[in-house]
């Protein structure tokens, strides 16, 4: 029998499909231009991660930079109500929580596909902030 009462339902997950749940709801964010979402939900799937030895990303993310300044912004209380969300960094945060959890899942792989088939992935002088 089916549960009516939605506030009833257990789901029991392990950290990997909590992480894969948070990884794979970015990159639907990610696409609907939900750039915010992408970064927070990605975010936390990186940090739940049990940590990985030299990952890609590791010497961006144990370094302060400018990297984590969205993210920390959005976590954070921090000066100023507004900032611009670009598209790359969200899909920097995606890649940097894919690359501590695996194996990867066929939205994952098709991120990943996107990310480095793009033309312009290259050459940030091509990008402009919409207006």
């Amino acid at each position: 029998m089916r549960e009516t009462r939605p506030f009833y339902r257990v789901f029991t997950v392990t950290k990997y499909e909590a992480a894969t749940q948070q990884i794979e709801a970015a990159i639907a964010a990610f696409h609907a231009g939900q750039l915010a979402l992408a970064i927070t939900l990605a975010g936390a799937a990186e940090d739940m991660s049990p940590g990985k030895e030299g990952g890609l990303w590791a010497s961006l993310r144990d370094n302060p930079s400018r990297l984590n300044e969205t993210r920390d912004w959005l976590k954070h209380d921090r000066p100023g109500q507004t900032r611009a969300l670009v598209a790359f960094e969200a899909g920097l945060f995606i890649l940097r929580a894919m690359d501590k959890w695996e194996p990867w899942t066929p939205p994952m792989l098709a991120f990943k596909d996107l990310w480095f088939s793009s033309p312009k992935l290259m050459r940030p002088e091509d990008y402009s902030p919409e207006v």
